[in-house]
């Protein structure tokens, strides 16, 4: 039963709250860049037109 409550203390502490939310938000900023690449390289793929050979 310590055991139990052990862990629950530690989920309720302050610090495990603060590291909890800094490591979403680390997550965040990292999909968020990732998504910025792509867009950027939708962005490269739709502006470059090839040109089609005279015939």
């Amino acid at each position: 039963m310590k055991k139990d409550s052990f862990l629950f203390e530690f989920l309720k502490s302050g610090p495990f709250r603060l590291l909890l939310i800094l490591a979403i938000l680390i997550l965040l900023g990292i999909i968020i860049s990732n998504h910025h690449k792509e867009m950027v390289k939708m962005k490269e793929n739709v502006l470059y037109v090839a040109p089609q050979p005279n015939k």
